[in-house]
């Protein structure tokens, strides 16, 4: 049961579920005298800004909603506001293990509250614009594979000859697209001298190219800011147990942002034929019974532990250089 007089370090915790058109607010501390609703608008989330911004010890938590959250999230880090973006699936689960089963607006806003009390989640960074722009890019490049995959599986049907002809036709327009847009990608990190640092930093580890290390930064701008353990469990790539009495069962992964593991995996079947370190771990992996796919796995995780370590020691460097 959540102590609602409870809060850590005196935080005032406010839960906020956003969809495309409405933000549903929920706090415990009626003294701040929040609307229930709002439109999910510049001006709109202007005014509340306004009464959050006379209390310091305000912590905003909402989920990520596929980027209907992105205005409200900057509006908060422009003002100083302190702001958590969780994963939907972690307030979810904490509600189920509350009992609450049902699911509204401002329920979900309440079982925010309840879960920024209870797991105090750490504040979302501020994001480069450049890694914004980055991120649109990234965005748009999955879809047009995806579209080059959908074409690609046509051409394994009977297809008339004037269909296959504009299949063919459609294939090279998409790859030429995905060329274009990873180019894009990579010429923008010379607008932000940090990030063309941090590509320099991550490219120099063998089997990370430019297109890896800015699409592992566009998914997970916080690396060098966690422990190892944490970027693996951001990542999806913490193992975890299934095990019940006498039963063992095999190791698994789940979670986490598939952004992070596509932008790793590229860079770890690189590293695993051609980093000597890596390689070494790879083929001991395997030589000692573990599938192939498990082996990969484990080099990303051993790949992002590393990358992640070159940042934090990076990041050091430049505030003690300051």
């Amino acid at each position: 049961m959540i102590n609602k007089n409870n809060t850590k370090q005196n935080t005032i915790w406010i839960g906020i579920d956003i969809s495309k058109r409405e933000l549903e607010i929920h706090t415990y501390e009626s003294s701040l005298k929040l609307p229930k609703s709002i439109s999910n608008t510049k001006s709109s989330i202007s005014n509340l800004i306004k009464k959050l911004s006379k209390n310091e010890l305000i912590h905003c938590v909402f989920e990520a909603t596929g980027g209907y959250e992105k205005l409200l999230l900057s509006m908060l880090q422009n003002e100083g506001i302190k702001a958590s973006r969780v994963t939907p699936s972690l307030p979810r689960n904490f509600a189920k293990a509350q009992g609450i089963l049902s699911k509204t607006d401002a329920i979900d806003a309440k079982v925010l509250t309840d879960y920024g009390m209870k797991f105090t989640p750490r504040e979302t960074a501020k994001i480069d614009p450049v890694i914004e722009e980055i991120q649109a890019l990234q965005k748009y490049r999955r879809h047009l594979n995806d579209e080059l995959h959908r074409e690609r599986m046509q051409l394994e049907h009977t297809l008339p000859k004037n269909i296959q002809t504009m299949v063919k036709s459609r294939i090279k327009t998409l790859q030429k697209q995905v060329e274009k847009v990873t180019e894009m990608m990579i010429q923008l990190k010379v607008k932000s001298p940090e990030i063309n640092e941090a590509v320099k930093l991550l490219t120099a580890t063998k089997g990370v190219g430019d297109k890896s290390a800015l699409s592992l930064l566009a998914a997970m701008p916080e690396l060098g800011e966690l422990t190892n353990n944490q970027a693996s469990s951001l990542a999806g790539l913490a193992p975890f147990n299934r095990d019940s009495g006498k039963y063992r069962g095999r190791r698994m992964i789940y979670g986490g942002r598939k952004e992070i593991r596509q932008a790793l995996y590229m860079a770890a079947l690189s590293a695993s034929r051609y980093n000597p370190i890596l390689k070494e771990f790879y083929q001991r992996l395997q030589a000692n019974g573990k599938p192939k796919k498990l082996a990969l796995i484990a080099v990303m995780r051993k790949l992002l532990s590393h990358l992640n370590l070159l940042m934090k020691r990076h990041l050091q460097e430049t505030e003690a250089a300051k």
